[in-house]
């Protein structure tokens, strides 16, 4: 289709992309910050029972006798393996015995001990406040955290296909406009919901939301920028991603309260929603839908934002008509996922790729979700995981022009799952290494993410690309929700998530085998070339059919 060159006529790089490219640049910022915010607002801190000697203030008991507040934690608590207090025990009665320094308290297991009865206590020198600590979400009930979190990521998975095929039909801005609004309300209330039951409901229709503003507001600027500058616009959404990861750490830092931060996060939708309202629709999904006099309205828009007023005055609908191929508008049908199913060729690429995206999603979010893990700060280690994408997206802008996408994944994906697997054998004494490992493995991944968005792309056709994309995004957030739900097994054997994380990119690496090769051949604006570029690359197309091909995509 000739729309690259309708759009280069209108301007494909002036005052209007920049914008746009700016707005997409900040919502990607904002947006890094919803899927791993419970790092910190689900935060665990350190805690012991509630025991009335040691939560008055000034307990007559422990101003008669001179004690201090570490003597009576050791009358009233039980000391675990680890010689620290425990989190989950107390003592029935006070040992007073415990007080004389010669009595050793690691002779405590026999002595009779009973739950947390009263509740918890907290430390707040960190967090002064998170949901575990306003619901008590610890011992018994920890693994709420990760069903928490399983929650939230299950609202992508459900949102993805359904908001990609709405947004094939009835098109980009509808759609980021009242998610954006829903995501600014729904992300608001969270901050102030008074139960952990209506807290995950909430969080749940927020991920809906924001999956499919940051899934089309992409697609969107793609559609409407010159396909020299893909590379550029999907590399610097990567990197404000990356700064909005690591802002987190020190916005925690700075917050402490997990009221502050929810809304926080919240807050800027509001604004985004003010914007998307006055951003025009897709004008290359208008065309190719058959809504040529909407499209020629929105071409005169970015002509006259572009500075090209004479250009918008004299652009007319003929002159759209006539660029467009007969094929091409012949393709003006709704599409859905009975044409995905019923094409063996799109079937297979979907199958394929699904399982590429599964393996390496499920195995970073399995270190994301659990971040505590890697380190002793939290805030320095959220930071650090930030901070090494910025070198590694950035590496992606050269390798994206100069590297085919199929060796590339598939170095990715082992590079993944191999770091992932080393520090299994590592120590937990030997954190530093791990951390670094750990990164490293993350710096993988962060370059992954940006080639998996210039590749899913280009393996889709415009009819279908934010239904392709909608089904990707579930099955990543499908490996996302079943990745949190792992970690619940640490209990059982403490390596357990660890070796699936690392085992699965590995084996996912066969499935690269059987995907098309994209570096170097034209966008594809409709599945009739889709199909004509896989004859030609398998060389079975005759010489006027590639001409064809070559012509209609405007290569």
């Amino acid at each position: 289709m000739a729309f690259d060159e309708i759009l280069h006529h209108v301007g494909d790089r002036g005052r209007f992309q920049i914008w746009m490219i700016v707005v997409l640049n900040i919502l990607s910022m904002v947006s890094s910050l919803h899927d791993v915010i419970e790092n910190f607002t689900a935060a665990i801190p350190a805690h012991h029972c509630s025991v009335n000697l040691l939560d008055t203030s000034r307990s007559e008991i422990s101003m008669a006798m001179n004690l201090t507040t570490e003597a009576m934690m050791k009358v009233s608590i039980p000391m675990g393996p680890n010689q620290k207090p425990e989190q989950c025990r107390r003592f029935r009665h006070p040992q007073w015995q415990f007080i004389d320094s010669n009595i050793s308290t690691s002779n405590s297991t026999e002595l009779e001990t009973e739950p947390c009865l009263d509740g918890w206590t907290y430390d707040h020198s960190v967090f002064t406040s998170t949901i575990v600590t306003e619901w008590d979400l610890v011992c018994d009930f920890q693994s709420f955290k990760y069903y928490a979190q399983a929650t939230s990521l299950a609202g992508h998975f459900v949102a993805a296909p359904f908001c990609g095929i709405i947004s094939d039909r009835f098109g980009r801005k509808p759609l980021l406009m009242y998610c954006s609004l829903a995501y600014g309300i729904l992300g608001t209330c969270c901050a102030f919901v008074p139960n952990f039951s209506l807290y995950c409901v909430l969080r749940f229709l927020s991920s809906a939301s924001a999956s499919t503003v940051g899934m089309n507001c992409l697609i969107l600027v793609l559609e409407e920028t010159s396909v020299q500058w893909h590379a550029t616009v999907i590399v610097l959404s990567g990197l404000f991603s990356s700064t909005g990861l690591a802002g987190l750490g020190g916005l925690a830092y700075v917050l402490s309260d997990w009221h502050l931060i929810q809304l926080t996060s919240a807050l800027p939708y509001f604004i985004f929603f003010i914007l998307f309202c006055w951003v025009p629709e897709s004008a290359r999904w208008l065309m190719i839908t058959g809504k040529t006099d909407q499209a020629l309205k929105e071409l005169q828009r970015i002509a006259s934002i572009n500075g090209k007023k004479d250009i918008a005055q004299n652009l007319t609908t003929e002159d759209l008509r006539s660029k467009v191929k007969e094929d091409v508008c012949s393709t003006v049908k709704h599409f859905s996922i009975k044409d995905i199913i019923i094409n063996p060729m799109i079937r297979k690429i979907v199958l394929c790729y699904s399982s590429v995206l599964f393996a390496e999603l499920f195995s970073i979010f399995g270190l994301l979700l659990d971040v505590h893990m890697l380190g002793k700060n939290i805030f320095v280690t959220q930071i650090l995981l930030g901070v090494i994408d910025i070198p590694s997206k950035s590496l992606t802008y050269f390798i994206l022009r100069n590297v085919r996408r199929r060796p590339l994944i598939a170095f990715l994906l082992f590079a993944t799952g191999g770091c992932i697997t080393i520090t299994m054998f590592l120590s937990e004494d030997m954190y530093v290494l791990r951390l670094a490992i750990f990164i490293l493995g993350k710096g993988c991944f962060a370059a992954f993410i940006s080639i998996n968005t210039a590749y899913c792309n280009e393996l889709s056709p415009v009819p279908l690309r934010s239904t392709l994309n909608g089904i990707y995004i579930s099955v990543a957030r499908l490996a996302s929700v079943l990745s949190a739900l792992t970690l619940v097994t640490r209990k059982y054997f403490v390596l357990l998530p660890m070796i699936f994380c690392g085992v699965l990119p590995i084996v996912a690496t066969i499935n690269i085998y059987f995907l098309p090769e994209t570096f170097n051949h034209p966008i594809t604006d409709t599945i009739k070339d889709m199909e004509k570029r896989n004859r030609l690359m398998s060389k079975n197309i005759s010489e006027k059919e590639g001409q064809d091909f070559l012509e209609t995509t405007n290569c």
